[in-house]
């Protein structure tokens, strides 16, 4: 069997275009995306800024260590 070729002897028909859909699905799935140079968008800022920096402990004190 050379690459790139599925063998489907002996399977019913109905089961080997299923077959042939999915590994159509899986290659235009497994194309590699156009990458844009746009810059990533800027995501706004908290206008308020921060009261304070939390520390580990205190973001786990409130779920009670349930994390």
């Amino acid at each position: 069997m050379e690459p790139q070729t599925l063998d489907l002897g002996g399977l019913p028909e109905p089961i080997a275009r299923g077959l042939e859909a999915v590994v159509q699905m899986a290659r235009n799935l497994s194309q590699r995306p156009e990458y844009t140079s746009d810059p990533p968008p800027q995501l706004p800022r908290w206008p308020l800024g921060t009261l304070s920096p939390l520390s580990r402990e205190q973001i786990y004190d409130d779920y009670q260590y349930r994390c």
